[in-house]
C-alpha cells in the first residue's frame, strides 16, 4: 500500500495524462505485476514527470527564445504591400531603381547631363562646338582643345556628324573614341546631329548665353547655321571662315540672324595677328600707303590632293580670304571699289594645277583643279593700292609690307619670327601628326575667341576683369557683313585669275 500510495503521488502531477495515471494505478491495485514490469512502468512515470516539470517550468524561456527569435527575424524583413522582403534584397532592389531614375534623368557617369566640364562656373558662356574632325586634323578640334581651357568658357557639347554617325563610319578610329571618352568623363555630350542637342534640350535649358562655333565643310555650314540659330535658339555663332560656299548662301544666313537676333562672328584669325595689326597702324600713319600681304602655308606638293579635296571651295575662299578680311575690315575694299585687278602670271607667283582626287582610281579617276598659288594687285578709286600673294607649298612664315606712295619698302613684318620659327619646327618635329598651322596659329585663335568670348560676357577684349557695362561688338573680329564683302571680293579674284591664267 505505500508503494502504491507514492505511484499515486507522482502521477498526480500530471493533470494532462490523468487518465493514463488512473490506468497505471488500476492496474497497480488489481494486476498481479512482476518486478521488472514495475520496474519498466516505474521509467515511463518518472519520464512523465520529468516532461511534466519541464511543462511547467521550461515554458516561460521557451516563450522568451521564441520571442527573441520572432524580433531579430521581423529586424531583418521590410514589409511592404502586405510582402515581407529581405532587408538584403530590399536594399539591392531600391539602388537598382535609383541608379535606373538617376540614368534616365541624369544620363550615365561623367555625361553630359552635367552640362558641360564648367557647369557650375559663374561668369563663363556656355559653348556647343559643331564639327570636331579628328584630333591634331580637324579645325574643330582645336578650336575644342582652346575653349576647353579657357576659365570663361563651359563647353557644354560637341557634335560630330561623320564619325558619331555609324553608317558613315562604322569603325571609329581609335582617336576618335579616346577623345570621345576624355570629353564623357569633363561632363561634355558628343553627339552625332543638332538635332540630337534639340531633343535633349541640352542647350536651350541653361540660363546663361550660348554660343555655337561652328567648323564643319564649309558646303555644310548653312544648314549647320540655320541649326543652330533656330533649334538651338543660340545667342551668338562663330562661324569657320569663309562661313557659306556662296555669297548668296551667306547673304541668307545673314537674313536668318537679323530675324532671330543672333550675334555673328566669322573666324579670321589674320584680324588679329599681331604682325596686321603693327602693318594697319604703321599703313594709317603712312600718306597714300600701297599694303602688300603674303599667306604661306608648309604644305608638300604631295599634300595638295588632299588639301584640295578637303577644302573643295578654293584656295580664294579657303585660304586667300583671311587676306581679304582684312582688306574689308581696316582698309575698307569692296567689290564696288576696284578699279584694276591686276594678276601676276608668272608661274612663280600664280598657278593652276590638277591633282587626282583621293578615293578615286582606275578605270575611273577624277580630277580637282585648284590654284596652288596666287598673287595680284588691286588699284581702288581714288588711287590706292593693296596686293595679296598666297602659296599652299610657301613655308611657314607670313608677312606684310608697308610701301610708300614712291614704292618704297616703310617697313615689313614678318610672323613667325626666325626664333619662334624655330621653336614651331621643333613641335613639328616632336609631334609630326599634328598640322603644322596649329602651332603657327595658335595665339591669333585663342585671341579671336577670347575678344568674341568676352564680348559676349560684356568685358573688354582686353582685360576680362575690367567690365564693359554696354557689351558691344568684340573688337577687330570680322562679322557677318565682313565675311559676305570678303566673299565678294574671293569670288570676284576666282574669275579674274581664272581668265588671266586661261588668256596666258
Amino acid at each position: 500500500p505505500t508503494f502504491q500510495n507514492g505511484v499515486d503521488t507522482l502521477l498526480s502531477f500530471h493533470h494532462k495524462n490523468l487518465s493514463f495515471a488512473m490506468v497505471v494505478s488500476f492496474r497497480l491495485r488489481f494486476s498481479p505485476m512482476s518486478r521488472s514490469q514495475l520496474l519498466l512502468m516505474l521509467i515511463v512515470l518518472l519520464h512523465c514527470c520529468c516532461w511534466t516539470c519541464d511543462a511547467q517550468f521550461g515554458r516561460g524561456k521557451r516563450q522568451k527564445a521564441q520571442k527573441e527569435a520572432e524580433e531579430a527575424r521581423l529586424a531583418n524583413i521590410v514589409v511592404l504591400f502586405g510582402l515581407e522582403i529581405p532587408k538584403t534584397l530590399f536594399y539591392i532592389l531600391t539602388s537598382l531603381v535609383a541608379a535606373g531614375v538617376a540614368f534616365a534623368l541624369l544620363g550615365p557617369p561623367g555625361s553630359s547631363k552635367r552640362r558641360g566640364n564648367r557647369p557650375d562656373a559663374d561668369g563663363t558662356l556656355d559653348v556647343v562646338v559643331v564639327g570636331c574632325g579628328l584630333p591634331k586634323k580637324g579645325m574643330g578640334w582645336f578650336h575644342l582643345t582652346q575653349l576647353l581651357e579657357m576659365e570663361t568658357v563651359n563647353v557644354r557639347a560637341v557634335m560630330e556628324p561623320f564619325y558619331m554617325n555609324p553608317d558613315l563610319c562604322p569603325d571609329p578610329p581609335p582617336a576618335w573614341i579616346e577623345l570621345v571618352d576624355s570629353l564623357t568623363e569633363l561632363g561634355v555630350e558628343v553627339v552625332a546631329s543638332v538635332n540630337d542637342l534639340a531633343a535633349a534640350n541640352t542647350a536651350m535649358s541653361s540660363k546663361k548665353k550660348l554660343m555655337c562655333l561652328i567648323a564643319g565643310r564649309t558646303h555644310d555650314n548653312p544648314k549647320l547655321f540655320h541649326d543652330c540659330v533656330v533649334m538651338l535658339k543660340s545667342d551668338l555663332v562663330y562661324l569657320e571662315k569663309p562661313g557659306a560656299p556662296t555669297v548668296a548662301a551667306l547673304e541668307e544666313m545673314q537674313t536668318l540672324a537679323e530675324k532671330h537676333g543672333t550675334t555673328v562672328y566669322i573666324g579670321y584669325n589674320k584680324n588679329v595677328t599681331p604682325y596686321v595689326q603693327k602693318t594697319v597702324a604703321l599703313a594709317r600713319e603712312t600718306p597714300h600707303p600701297h599694303v602688300f600681304l603674303c599667306h604661306n602655308n608648309s604644305y608638300a606638293q604631295s599634300d595638295l590632293p588632299e588639301v584640295f579635296a578637303r577644302n573643295s571651295e578654293g584656295m580664294l575662299k579657303n585660304m586667300a580670304i583671311h587676306e581679304l578680311a582684312v582688306l574689308v575690315t581696316y582698309f575698307n575694299v569692296t567689290v564696288d571699289q576696284i578699279e584694276k585687278f591686276k594678276v601676276n602670271t608668272s608661274k612663280l607667283f600664280s598657278e593652276k594645277v590638277s591633282v587626282w582626287k583621293p578615293g578615286t582610281s582606275l578605270p575611273k579617276p577624277e580630277y580637282i583643279t585648284d590654284f596652288s598659288r596666287c598673287a595680284f594687285k588691286i588699284t581702288l578709286t581714288g588711287g590706292r593700292n593693296v596686293s595679296v600673294m598666297a602659296d599652299r607649298c610657301g613655308g611657314n612664315v607670313s608677312f606684310a609690307v608697308v610701301k610708300d606712295e614712291a614704292g618704297k619698302e616703310v617697313e615689313r613684318f614678318e610672323f613667325p619670327t626666325p626664333s619662334e620659327l624655330e621653336a614651331i619646327e621643333q613641335e613639328v618635329q616632336a609631334d609630326p601628326l599634328m598640322m603644322p598651322y596649329f602651332f603657327v596659329q595658335r595665339g591669333d585663335y585663342w585671341e579671336l575667341k577670347q575678344r568674341v568670348v568676352n564680348a559676349a560676357l560684356g568685358l573688354t577684349f582686353k582685360e576680362i576683369d575690367e567690365k564693359d557695362s554696354n557689351g558691344g561688338a568684340a573688337e577687330g573680329v570680322a562679322t557677318l557683313q565682313v565675311g559676305i564683302e570678303a566673299l565678294k571680293l574671293a569670288e570676284y579674284a576666282t574669275d579674274a585669275l581664272n581668265k588671266a591664267l586661261k588668256a596666258k
